[in-house]
């Protein structure tokens, strides 16, 4: 039975059955202490080992205010999770045939065609040509020059004046209209230059819905969540399911935390009703169950519980080899010792030491302290979410998934 088959039968009844014997109090400890700590209300960590469920808990509140118990069912906002989903849904396109990785950008959206490029001069700048266009490749890869004024806080007064600084909240009624924005605003850098983490993604949304002819959440229900058994991920969750939300959380002193003001950040976005936008660069809610399928299937090279295939095994291959060459990918501009394939983090050589994964594994997390790893030669799959911000637990999370992958290792 493969992974996905397993998780759709295993998900069906109680996640407590057949669990493994194995000690994994080292991650309650990791765990617990942030919420000790007040860095987290709560948490829920998913261990998945060669299809089985290792571990799986949840931990803390996911309301202090009412005292709301987190539960592994609980749904959080999953943030840059996003992209990698509609990463593999944009692939199944390009499988089909409908759109090539090397397309230029203008041609499914001409204002792109006269697109500049800001070049530095000491405090200020001047507006030159592309050397070349933008690529759907480059889209993918985070290479466009297509940015975000958090990576470029020199430029964030642009990215105010262009109405391209609140993504998530949806400053636009569609994606097509904020592409439209994207078009009139200058590239960071020459596209392919270098890893440059922004809006991108946008765009291979907007150019999902373009092609396909369906809205995103549409093209996302029909050919992602409803084949993997996807039941709880959305961009605006039913009315039934938003009592399962989890409040998202900011430090307020050292022995405390506070909802995060509605004038900061609207973190209600998930609530909000009939809204035509879906933020491909970050708007999906889910719970770990539900991602460990996405997950699970690509670990699986793609094969669904019918013996179709989700997307391609070559797709998978392009999905998770380096894009990037000898460049790193450079976040909060710090570069990465890890690289980056068509829309997932890549644990490289060096990158290793961060977690002691194995080299080719690839990851990924969200704004609000979400990440997943998955492990290929270790069978290995792990989700651990938190729900606060700003993104402060980097170092928890790897923390988290090093303490998992000692503990399968010493299982050996």
């Amino acid at each position: 039975m493969n992974v996905v088959k397993y998780l759709l039968v295993f998900c069906a009844v109680s996640f407590s059955i057949g669990l493994s014997a194995q000690n994994f109090s080292a991650l309650d400890s990791i765990i617990n202490l942030q919420i000790n700590k007040h860095n987290t209300p709560g948490a829920v960590g998913l261990v998945i080992k060669d299809g089985k469920v290792l571990y799986d808990k949840a931990f803390g509140y996911a309301n202090l205010e009412s005292k709301t118990p987190m539960s592994t069912q609980s749904i959080f906002r999953i943030a840059s999770q996003t992209k990698a989903v509609v990463s593999v849904a944009f692939l199944q396109l390009v499988q089909k045939g409908a759109i090539g990785l090397d397309d230029p950008i203008e041609k499914y959206f001409p204002a792109f065609s006269a697109q500049k490029v800001i070049s530095a001069k000491g405090d200020s700048f001047q507006l030159v040509d592309r050397v070349r266009s933008v690529t759907i490749r480059d889209l993918l890869t985070h290479q466009s020059g297509i940015s975000s004024g958090d990576e470029y806080p020199k430029y964030a007064y642009l990215y105010k004046k262009y109405n391209l600084d609140k993504p998530l909240n949806g400053s636009y009624a569609t994606l097509a209209e904020e592409v439209s924005q994207i078009a009139q605003m200058p590239l960071m850098h020459q596209p392919g230059e270098r890893f440059s983490y922004g809006l991108s993604t946008n765009v291979i949304g907007a150019l999902i819905e373009k092609i396909s002819g369906l809205r995103l959440d549409q093209y996302l229900l029909k050919n992602i969540f409803e084949p993997l058994g996807m039941k709880d991920t959305y961009f605006y969750l039913p009315k039934n399911k938003k009592d399962r939300l989890v409040k998202l959380y900011a430090k307020n002193t050292d022995t405390s935390l506070a909802l995060v003001p509605p004038a900061l950040f609207n973190a209600d976005y998930p609530l909000q009703k009939n809204s035509k936008y879906f933020s491909a660069i970050g708007g999906l809610v889910s719970t770990t169950y539900d991602y460990a399928k996405f997950l699970s299937c690509l670990l699986d090279r793609g094969e669904l519980s019918n013996g179709s295939q989700l997307l391609s095994k070559s797709m998978i291959d392009s999905l998770t080899t380096n894009q990037l060459g000898a460049k790193t990918f450079i976040f909060g501009g710090f570069p990465s010792l890890n690289t980056f394939g068509l829309g997932v983090g890549l644990t490289s050589a060096k990158g290793q030491v961060v977690n002691n994964a194995s080299e080719g594994s690839y990851f990924w997390g969200g704004a609000f302290n979400t990440a997943y790893m998955v492990d290929p030669k270790r069978k290995l799959i792990t989700l651990f979410y938190f729900q606060r911000t700003p993104f402060a637990l980097s170092s928890v999370l790897s923390s988290l998934e090093k303490a998992t992958i000692k503990i399968i290792d010493q299982s050996k």
